[in-house]
């Protein structure tokens, strides 16, 4: 840990293909949000005479923000070699936002414009320590949002994967981006799960983040996941999934525990993998989180991975031990560091040590506060 304190001072255009498919997506939308307003329309409902709506209540009538922050952070890394592969200072901008076509917010296009190089990670390198300057800002994800009913969502387009209650560790990294289409059913009386998920799409392009890019090969799919979720009590949920990806059939199961506030953690998961095909490997993951108090949480765990795959890349090949602390300073502002140490044996190509201290800011706190949005 000396050694890493010491480092910190060592500091495109879519084609004619693509718009066509862009404007099958936003005619098909427009088509589903007609439906809707009909829907609507047609059950009369008591007069109430509304409030007069605010500029911000307005704007949310169509355009909502559900994320748009900027972030700093120092980023550390020693491989099981001693070679230090990274000892820079890195920056993020995320914006999640949604545009809807009706007011209750059934029908929707929702996006994720974002910086970041690739399907793992949000952030860009400053130039400052390892690495050059990266200057990747792209529209990462793109897709339309139906939702007719309680029981059942419709997603078409540029796509996140499906998670329940598993974790980027032993799943995918949760800055990654899928093309394609899902169906979810949410009818625990008919169904037994609380959520249902279906997923086909292309899980590729890994550089090449831009949505726009890779609805080039819509049609071109690698990849599916059948998902099933179940909330077995306020406390217990379980979550089980069988993903393939170009050949490779992977299970994944999490079984997550809310305790009692005064006990040593508030929340408890256990969550494992099973790759099948084409060779056969298990690995798990535990993970403990505690809410000191307003200011302060703590959290982590111990994990052991057995393959090299598109998890979250703090969790590479190896055992490792792993600790988060995040300092809430304000609604807008917080401080969180993170520290994660392999122990065994690991190549000699692959971390070790790692250290990431990241210092984040909420613009849309701050316009929630002011009431500007």
């Amino acid at each position: 840990m000396s050694r890493i304190c010491g480092n910190l001072y060592g500091l495109h255009a879519p084609n004619r293909q693509t718009m066509k498919t862009t404007l099958q997506l936003l005619i098909l939308t427009l088509l589903l949000s007609g439906f809707a307003v009909i829907g609507q329309t047609s059950s009369p409902v008591a007069k109430k005479t509304p409030a007069k709506p605010s500029s911000a209540d307005k704007v949310k009538r169509w355009f909502e923000f559900e994320q748009l922050s900027v972030g700093a952070r120092y980023h550390f890394i020693e491989n099981a070699n001693h070679v230090k592969a990274a000892n820079n200072l890195q920056y993020q901008f995320i914006a999640k936002m949604r545009f809807k076509f009706d007011a209750r917010g059934r029908y929707s296009i929702a996006s994720t414009l974002g910086t970041g190089p690739s399907f793992v990670t949000f952030w860009n390198a400053t130039g400052l320590g390892t690495g050059r300057l990266q200057k990747d800002f792209n529209l990462r994800q793109l897709y339309f949002d139906a939702k007719p009913n309680k029981a059942v969502e419709i997603q078409f387009g540029g796509l996140s994967v499906n998670y329940g209650d598993i974790s980027e560790a032993i799943s995918y990294d949760n800055d990654n981006y899928i093309t394609g289409e899902r169906v979810l059913l949410r009818l625990p009386k008919k169904l037994y799960f609380d959520e249902v998920s279906v997923t086909y799409a292309r899980l590729a392009d890994l550089n090449r983040p831009n949505v726009f890019n890779r609805f080039k090969r819509f049609g071109k799919q690698n990849y599916h996941q059948f998902l099933v979720r179940k909330q077995f009590t306020k406390e217990i949920g379980f979550t089980a999934d069988y993903s393939f990806e170009s050949g490779i059939d992977t299970f994944h199961q999490a079984m997550k525990i809310k305790l009692p506030k005064k006990q040593i953690i508030d929340t408890f998961l256990f969550e494992n993998y099973e790759r099948v095909d084409p060779d056969h490997s298990y690995g798990f993951n535990l993970f403990g989180e505690k809410k000191l108090n307003k200011v302060f949480t703590t959290s982590g765990g111990f994990a052991d991975i057995h393959i090299r795959a598109l998890n979250n890349d703090r969790f590479p090949p190896g055992k490792r031990f792993y600790f988060n602390g995040q300092m809430k300073m304000s609604p807008e502002l917080s401080l969180t560091l993170q520290f994660t140490q392999g122990i065994g044996p690991i190549a000699p190509n692959v971390p070790r040590t790692r250290l990431d201290i990241i210092l984040s800011y909420s613009i849309l706190e701050t316009l929630r506060r002011y009431k500007i949005f």
